[in-house]
């Protein structure tokens, strides 16, 4: 198979502590731009223990022998900063949030199995906030399909926030159906340390100046440091216990708010027809994220040429 200028074959995922000092010196413009069809490849790696060890610690995962049903996305991490990275990819990464995310498991994968990965991006949306565009990601096993997945990045653009919004309706209405739902379970109550950040760091590399202490954080606007999106994400997987066991799942995050931390949050969960719902609320009814679990996964896009 040819290599383009626009597509990466790697030996192994690159060092993703490297690939973010590179995000943090690039210089890249705000306005909006083109986004073409960008590929990174990885042939055949295999998790390290000491990672799947680290992240099972601090997610809240048994080891049973089989990789969690979010790991892969730590593992592919790097990747996706490297195709953000690309000199032909027009934003800064610095600036770029995770919003979403859409993960299918085809069958659960043990723990030590080499592993093949591609990850491309191509084209993007406009939303009210700026730009959307989906980092789409198949990881194989011999040549078969096992688990993919679709990330969804928002690059907020200048003036984005002032274009109008539809008018919200006046006085009292009824509570949600979904509240009413969640309302039937009985919610976990989680404490959330302040060295969450540097703990997941260990795991997963990402050490985002954002996630690890206050006084970083602030430079970046926030009042503390902030949770990982993807620990919210695990740490949710991981209470759901024998639900995220099965071999083939379909899971769904949108990231609604950050977490601060230290915190003390809500984990509560809805069952449905098609699954379970979850979220995680603050104690004060802020939503951080919510999404959905259910059984079987869906057929995957087109793989690229």
């Amino acid at each position: 198979m040819s290599t383009s200028p626009r597509v990466l074959e790697l030996a192994a995922p690159p060092p993703l502590a490297r690939e973010l000092l590179r995000a943090a010196v690039a210089r890249r413009p705000s306005r909006p731009g083109e986004v073409p069809r960008l590929e990174v490849r990885v042939r055949h790696f295999a998790p390290e223990a000491l990672q799947l060890a680290r992240y099972r610690e601090v997610c809240g995962f048994a080891a049973d022998g089989y990789l969690p049903l979010p790991f892969p996305q730590v593992l592919v991490a790097p990747l996706h900063i490297a195709l953000l990275n690309h000199p032909d990819f027009p934003y800064r990464l610095l600036g770029m949030i995770h919003v979403r995310n859409r993960i299918h498991q085809h069958r659960r994968l043990p723990e030590g199995t080499p592993l093949s990965v591609r990850t491309w991006v191509e084209g993007q949306r406009e939303v009210r906030q700026g730009r959307e565009l989906d980092l789409h990601t198949h990881v194989e096993v011999e040549g078969t399909l096992v688990w993919s997945a679709f990330t969804t990045m928002l690059r907020r653009l200048p003036g984005a926030e002032e274009r109008s919004r539809e008018a919200k309706p006046a006085g009292p209405k009824a509570p949600p159906e979904e509240d009413v739902r969640f309302a039937q379970s009985r919610p976990a109550s989680w404490t959330v340390p302040e060295d969450t950040g540097r703990r997941y760091a260990k795991a997963s590399g990402d050490y985002n100046p954002i996630h690890l202490y206050a006084l970083t954080a602030r430079f970046f606007g926030f009042p503390r440091a902030i949770a990982h999106g993807m620990w919210t994400v695990g740490r949710c997987v991981a209470e759901m216990g024998e639900a995220a066991e099965a071999p083939a799942l379909t899971l769904t995050s949108e990231f609604r708010r950050p977490l601060l931390l230290p915190s003390r949050v809500l984990f509560q969960t809805a069952r449905q027809d098609d699954g379970v719902a979850y979220r995680v609320r603050a104690e004060d009814g802020q939503l951080h994220l919510q999404g959905q679990l259910t059984p079987g996964a869906e057929p995957p896009e087109p793989r690229p040429s």
